[in-house]
C-alpha cells in the first residue's frame, strides 16, 4: 500500500470514528420529537417504544385516546412524514445516516440486525438505543437502505439497496455445503480458507466485494473475509458456538439442548478439568437458553456421560483430552502396563497427576499394594505378575 493511500484510509477512519461518536439515537429521536405536537409525540413513542416508554399496539393506543386503530395508524405515518419534511432533517440525520451507511459498506453491504445494534451501541454501550435504533433504520432511513425480513435462509438484518440478496443467500449456501461436507465444526479460518479454495469464490469473487473492488489484492482478501463473516451471522442455519467455531446450528455442539452438551462446551472452553459446581456456574454464566443449571442436575450428567472422567474429588475432565477413568490404582497399573519398563516413583506419580487431581500421599499409599505392584531392588516399580 503506497503512503497516500494509507494516509486517505487514516482519514476516512478518523472521519468514521467521528461520526459514530456524534451519533446518538436517543438524542437524536428526543430532538426530533420536539418538533412535534404532544399527542404526536406521544404516539410515536409508544408505537414504537421511544423515549422510555413501552411499546403498544394500535388498539392499546386507539384505547387510550378513544379512537380507532386505524386512525392511530394515520396519525402516525403522518407524524414520520412530518418528521422527514422538517427544514432540517437531512442535517439533523446525517450521522446516523453516514454511520450507518459506513457500518453496512465495512461489512460488504449486509449485517443481521442485532450486529448492527451491537456496532451502533458499541460507542455509547447503551442497549436502551435499541428501538430509537430500530424507528431511525425503519422510518427514517428506509430510503437509504432495505430491510431484511427472515426467512428460511436469512434472519431479520439490513443491506444496501445495491447489494442482491441472492449472491448473500448463495453465499450462504456454498458455506453450508462446506460444513456439510467437513461434517465437523470449522474455526472461522478454517472456513474462511476451505470458502477461498472453491469454484463458487473463484467465480463470485468481484460480486461479494463488489463495495470494496479497487483495494490491492492483500488488503481486499482481508475485508472479502470481513463480508463472508457477516454472511455468516445473518445466516438462519448457520451459528458459532462459545468456542468461537461454526456449525450448523442444529448441532447439539453449537446450539445445545441438553445440560450434558453445555456441560462438554463450558468444559472445552476452559481448557482443564473442573468442579461440577464450577461447571454449574459456567453453563448459568454463558446462559445457552433460558434454563438454570443445578449443581446435582450437573453432576448426574458428569456421572452418566462417558465423554467426562472423574479425575478428582469432584472434578471432572473430557475423556478425548486423554483421561481415563478408574482408581488411583488403575491408573498406575494402566500406566505401568503401558510403560517400556518398569518406572521409578517419580515418573509414576508425574504420570498419574497428568490423569488424577490428587495428593500424592495417596499415590504413595496405592504403590505400597504388594498384591498389584512390586518394588524392585534398584527402587523401580512394576506390575506384580
Amino acid at each position: 500500500m503506497n503512503a497516500q493511500n494509507s494516509i486517505l484510509d487514516k482519514i476516512m477512519e478518523s472521519q468514521e470514528k467521528q461520526q459514530a461518536a456524534q451519533f446518538n439515537p436517543s438524542e437524536l429521536i428526543s430532538s426530533l420529537l420536539k418538533n412535534l405536537s404532544a399527542k404526536e409525540s406521544d404516539i410515536l413513542a409508544r408505537r414504537f417504544g421511544l423515549a422510555g416508554k413501552d411499546k403498544e399496539t394500535l388498539e392499546q393506543i386507539g384505547k387510550y385516546y378513544d379512537i380507532t386503530r386505524e386512525r392511530i395508524r394515520q396519525i402516525e405515518t403522518a407524524t414520520i412524514k412530518k418528521i422527514k419534511d422538517l427544514k432540517d432533517f437531512r442535517k439533523q440525520i446525517e450521522d446516523a445516516e453516514q454511520h450507518v451507511m459506513h457500518l453496512l459498506e465495512n461489512n460488504g453491504g449486509v449485517m443481521e440486525e442485532n450486529f448492527l445494534l451491537d456496532n451502533i451501541n458499541e460507542v455509547s454501550g447503551d442497549k436502551t438505543n435499541d428501538e430509537s435504533i430500530r424507528f431511525i433504520l425503519t422510518k427514517l432511513l428506509n430510503d437509504k437502505i432495505e430491510q431484511i425480513k427472515s426467512d428460511d435462509d436469512v434472519l431479520n438484518g439490513w443491506k444496501l439497496p445495491v447489494l442482491q440478496i441472492g449472491i448473500i443467500k448463495d453465499t450462504i449456501k456454498e458455506l453450508i455445503d462446506i460444513i456439510e461436507a467437513e461434517q465437523k465444526l470449522l474455526k472461522t479460518e478454517e472456513l474462511l480458507n476451505s470458502f477461498r479454495k472453491g469454484d463458487f469464490y473463484t467465480t463470485n469473487k468481484d460480486q461479494i466485494a463488489s463495495l470494496r473492488l479497487g483495494l490491492e489484492e492483500e488488503k481486499l482478501e482481508q475485508e472479502i473475509d470481513r463480508i463472508i463473516e457477516s454472511y455468516l451471522k445473518i445466516s438462519k442455519n448457520i451459528d458459532q458456538n462459545i468456542l468461537g467455531e461454526w456449525g450448523l446450528n442444529h448441532w447439539n455442539t453449537v446450539s445445545p439442548k441438553r445440560m450434558s452438551d453445555k456441560v462438554y462446551l463450558v468444559l472445552r472452553q476452559s481448557g482443564k478439568p473442573l468442579h461440577f459446581t464450577e461447571i454449574t456456574d459456567l453453563i448459568n454464566q454463558v446462559k445457552f437458553d433460558k434454563k438454570i443449571a443445578y449443581p446435582a442436575t450437573i453432576h448426574n450428567e458428569l456421572i452418566l456421560d462417558d465423554r467426562y472422567v472423574l479425575v478428582g474429588r469432584g472434578i471432572y475432565a473430557l475423556k478425548e483430552w486423554g483421561y481415563e477413568s478408574g482408581t488411583v490404582m488403575d491408573t498406575i497399573m494402566s500406566i505401568l502396563k503401558s510403560a517400556p519398563g518398569p518406572m521409578t516413583k517419580e515418573q509414576i506419580v508425574d504420570a498419574v497427576l497428568e490423569q488424577r487431581i490428587v495428593r500424592k500421599s495417596t499415590i504413595y499409599l496405592a504403590l505400597t499394594n504388594k498384591e498389584n505392584i512390586k518394588k524392585l531392588p534398584d527402587g523401580r516399580y512394576a506390575i506384580n505378575e
